[in-house]
Formats: structure tokens, sequence, C-alpha cells
């Protein structure tokens, strides 16, 4: 939980934060306000998209909370080790400090055991009974501390995601009984923006998203390990992740900015 109080405590700050320093940037041709219609639509059609390819790694939840079938020895929880994430996307910066994207996600963990008795113990422990794989499909809105081709600023993102479950079984204690599980909700994340070029961008991201737990309902995976004492009807998955970004066209400087040439 306190890690997604920090997350959400940074996403706010920076969806709120207006700091006098972006005055010092040169600002791209996108403007703080959109007047008319007619002027969002030359923002779309306009020089501002932009394309990334990112990668990094994932960590999951405990899906579900099981005793062992002998009861004296104890419970242990079905949990996802840190796996990986690979993606790719499109944006659109619509105003100056504002941009739209939307990308895809593909994600691998592997599942494991872990025994859950408060005690220390790993005698439950089974490492490795499944690799659960995730297809992701990402809506965001990105709002920008400073300018969005600043030379570094930080950024946050709202959007929803829509997520589709597939199960590899490496061991009878896990089942996906035909199953594709299916998931949405809410995310959010936080990152910094580096500009290297006019062209093009990196960015160092962190990410939070929930959404109906695969292990749970009825079109759903099953663990065959034991009696089950607990399955959540929602959990939570966070992505760390590294992206470039290519931008389209070029920032536009203001004559005021521009070099005046000596005769």
């Amino acid at each position: 939980m306190s890690k997604s109080r920090a997350l959400v405590v940074a996403l706010l700050c920076s969806l709120v934060a207006l700091p006098t320093s972006s005055n010092a940037q040169a600002p791209d041709s996108t403007k703080e306000d959109v007047q008319n219609f007619h002027e969002l639509l030359k923002a779309l059609v306009g020089p501002h998209w932009n394309l990334f390819a990112d990668g990094g790694f994932t960590r999951g939840s405990r899906y579900s909370l099981q005793r062992a079938a002998n009861t004296v020895d104890g419970q242990r929880a079905l949990t996802s080790a840190t796996g990986y994430n690979v993606g790719l996307g499109g944006g659109i910066d619509v105003l100056l400090r504002m941009g739209l994207r939307a990308s895809y996600t593909f994600a691998s963990n592997n599942l494991n055991f872990k025994t859950d008795d408060g005690n220390g113990s790993d005698v439950l422990d089974i490492d490795d009974v499944g690799t659960l794989r995730s297809q992701t499909v990402e809506l965001e809105v990105m709002r920008y501390m400073l300018p969005s081709r600043s030379a570094i600023t930080p950024y946050g993102t709202l959007g929803f995601h829509m997520t589709w479950w597939s199960l590899n079984e490496k061991s009878p204690l896990v089942t996906s009984n035909d199953a594709s599980p299916f998931s949405y909700g809410p995310l959010f994340s936080f990152g910094v923006q580096v500009k290297a070029s006019d062209h093009f961008s990196g960015r160092l991201e962190a990410s939070l998203s929930s959404g109906h737990n695969p292990f749970t309902g009825k079109t759903s995976f099953r663990a065959l390990s034991g009696p089950t004492i607990d399955e959540p009807s929602s959990t939570s998955r966070s992505n760390y992740r590294i992206a470039g970004v290519y931008h389209f066209g070029k920032p536009n400087i203001p004559a005021a900015l521009k070099p005046v040439a000596k005769k």
C-alpha cells in the first residue's frame, strides 16, 4: 500500500504543478489553450505525434491463499515472481503540457507458491509452477510539468487498461481449464522524459494498474494445491520501464528566442 500511495502523491503533484521555470523553456508549436474546434483539429493533424517502444520489469501480487492439503502444514499463497514487459505505442501532444497516448504491452511472470504462515518458514514453497502472460491495451491522458518538448520534464498519466491473460502450466498444481480471463480497470503512472534531440527522447517510468483477478470468478484459472482461504476479486500490478520516443516534426521556437544574424 505504501508504494501505491507514493505513486499517487507523485502523480497528483505532476498533474497540478505549473512551475514558473517553464517560461525559460523554448515551447513548441502546441498551445496552452485551444480556442476552438479548428485549432484542436489543427493540433491533431499537426506535427505533434510521437511513437515509442519500451521495456522493463513487472511485479504482480498475491492471487490466492490456500491451506495445505495436510492442514497441519499451514498455508501458502500463489504469487507472481518479478517478470518482464515489452511494449510499443503512439501519442500526440494536443496542448503545451498535455497529451494523449495509446499503447500495447506484453508481460510474462513465473508463478510461485510461497509459505504464508508469518513465521519465515519456506516448507511449502514451490517455484515455477506456471507462467502467467498478459496482453494489455492502455489509453492514457498525459500531463507534463513543463512543456512536452523541454529538455527534461516530469509527467504523470491517468488512464484505462484492458488485459487478456494466458497461463502456461508447468505443474499439476495450477490449471487453465480452457479459461481465457479478461480484466479492465484504472491505471496511473509517473515518469521523467529527457530530450536527446529534436526528434528523440527517453522516458523512465513507473506505473500501477488494478483489475480483475485471473484466479477468481466463473472464467478463471485454478490453483489446486489445497482448500482456498482467500481469492481477492481484484489485484494490482506495477510496471517499471525505459522507453525510447521518436517525435515527428520539430518544435517551433518563437522569433524572440531565435538568434539574430549579424550584418
